[in-house]
């Protein structure tokens, strides 16, 4: 893959004025040892954690979770609507594959509803997670493109949620989502109601620093777990900027194992690019395009996208979306994208393969973002 100090030496050599923009310093830390963890008695217990699209360090984290582990407990993978393979599972559980229960949560599968929000959105939740008498959920909180911070009630919704409550969330408050924004942030409002409703009992929320190690951690009320890590998480990762740049190399990870979850990295920080500048995408994209949806999209025009979505003729809203505001970005800048994967039919994406030709397509002032997955380049002017 293309290395950051590859991309700092070919600037410098051909004369572009860049500016390196990355991860900045927790205004606190609390390592995951320090969590108090609740002592419970009760007969089960559900623990919802992130898949394997998020860099969560799953057995460090069951080592401090293993006073609420027993044969009675249950881990739920909480995959939202992306596909999860089995062996994926097995990779990120290590030993502990063979102490504890789990299932890979399926967003077709049998759900309860477990209410529904002041704004009307049904809340279905996993039957095995809505059942249990002892509700978790683990998070890792950096800014989304949407819900403004990943991380708390994101685990329930979309993370735990049926298909019918996820489409309909992301279909009617998408475009009202804002990174690295809490407040006025609907998206994130229905996201926290839809937390309340699942009646989570207890939540641990970590925030990892550059180098993918955990800074901060809090256990305890859900919401105040939740919030107590956002403020950490902006102060690591949302970045102001002077003014706009022509060109931007954006490193897509620790979200870049594939295509679908890169395109958060764009989401965040191309709007610091000039309409008309290039940007470049860094991205391993190991699995591909990361589902067959999201392909079928990446493969349709827009307007095409859009007519089936208004026609009612998509069953996995979510990659349509993503897919379609991926499709913008490339209408108003031009994208090439660095991976490992040998994309062969993306109509508005260059693909580069060659680490000489990447630094090929930039041009005047040049935004370097570093753990682009995560960061948030924020234009203060």
């Amino acid at each position: 893959m293309l290395k950051l100090e590859e991309v700092i030496r070919a600037l410098e050599k051909h004369g572009l004025e860049y500016k390196l923009v990355e991860p900045g310093k927790a205004s606190q830390t609390r390592k995951l040892q320090l969590v108090a963890i609740p002592s419970v008695e009760v007969k089960r217990i559900a623990i919802a954690v992130p898949d394997h699209t998020r860099p969560l360090p799953l057995t460090e984290v069951l080592e401090v979770l293993k006073l609420l582990i027993s044969e009675r407990s249950l881990l739920i993978f909480a995959t939202g609507t992306h596909p999860m393979p089995l062996h994926e599972a097995y990779r990120l559980l290590g030993s502990w594959a063979e102490k504890l229960k789990f299932k890979i949560h399926d967003c077709r599968g049998p759900h309860t509803l477990v209410g529904v929000t002041a704004r009307g959105l049904p809340v279905e939740v996993d039957e095995d997670f809505a059942s249990s008498d002892f509700k978790v959920t683990v998070g890792i909180v950096a800014p989304h493109p949407w819900a403004g911070f990943s991380g708390g009630g994101k685990v329930v919704l979309p993370g735990l949620s049926s298909l019918r409550t996820v489409v309909d969330h992301h279909l009617k408050w998408y475009k009202a989502g804002r990174p690295g924004q809490i407040e006025g942030n609907t998206f994130r409002e229905e996201v926290d109601n839809a937390l309340r409703l699942a009646g989570v009992d207890w939540s641990l929320n970590i925030v990892l620093d550059e180098k993918g190690e955990v800074v901060f951690a809090d256990g305890g009320d859900p919401m105040s777990s939740f919030l107590s890590c956002a403020k950490v998480a902006e102060r690591l990762y949302v970045r102001d900027i002077d003014g706009f740049f022509d060109s931007a190399v954006l490193f897509a990870d620790p979200l870049d194992t594939d295509l679908y979850q890169a395109t958060k990295a764009l989401e965040l920080s191309a709007h610091a690019v000039v309409e008309g500048g290039r940007i470049l995408l860094v991205a391993s994209c190991r699995l591909g395009y990361g589902s067959k949806e999201f392909e079928y999209f990446m493969k349709m025009d827009r307007d095409d996208i859009v007519k089936k979505i208004e026609e009612g003729d998509v069953g996995n809203l979510v990659p349509a979306i993503v897919a379609i505001n991926l499709k913008e970005i490339a209408e108003s800048r031009n994208i090439a994208l660095f991976s490992e994967f040998n994309f062969k039919e993306l109509n508005e994406i260059t693909t580069i393969r060659e680490p000489l030709e990447a630094v090929s397509v930039l041009k005047g002032r040049v935004l370097v973002v570093k753990r682009g997955g995560f960061t948030v380049a924020r234009v203060s002017r």
